[in-house]
């Protein structure tokens, strides 16, 4: 059984309660990745590496998470580039829409987060809330 977390005073601080502990960084990339899948046409949301290896993944049953990692990851750094070459400034989040859906990619210092979404998924609210996490991310 827990209860809740003790107090820690620092000696150094006076006496003053210490700084609580930042939650761990794995359970936070996984709650972006999971709000982000519940937006309204998202289907599922992945954060990789720049060179592929998945760090959390909410994606439907049956998805080909390593497949969608390295596309991701290939698609980011292609952005990246392009955009360094065509003196655009720092890559900071792109979409690509089909048939079948939309793939919307946001990167940072982590590496790149990849959104699938529903050919109708609303593309400025999906770009908000992508825009947000990414925010979130850097901190």
């Amino acid at each position: 059984m827990t209860g809740p977390a003790p107090i820690v005073f620092d000696s150094e601080s006076g006496g003053r309660p210490a700084a609580l502990p930042r939650p761990l960084r794995a359970r936070v990339f996984r709650e972006i990745v999971g709000a982000l899948t519940r937006g309204s046409g998202v289907r599922g949301g992945l954060l990789v590496t720049p060179d592929g290896l998945v760090i959390t993944a909410d994606l439907p049953p049956h998805s080909q998470v390593e497949a969608l990692a390295a596309l991701g990851a290939t698609l980011g750094r292609e952005l990246e580039l392009g955009a360094s070459r065509l003196g655009r400034g720092q890559f900071r989040m792109a979409f690509l829409a089909g048939d079948s859906g939309t793939i919307f990619i946001g990167g940072g210092r982590m590496g790149f987060l990849v959104l699938l979404g529903d050919r109708s998924a609303d593309l400025a609210s999906v770009r908000m809330a992508l825009a947000r996490a990414l925010d979130r991310l850097q901190q």
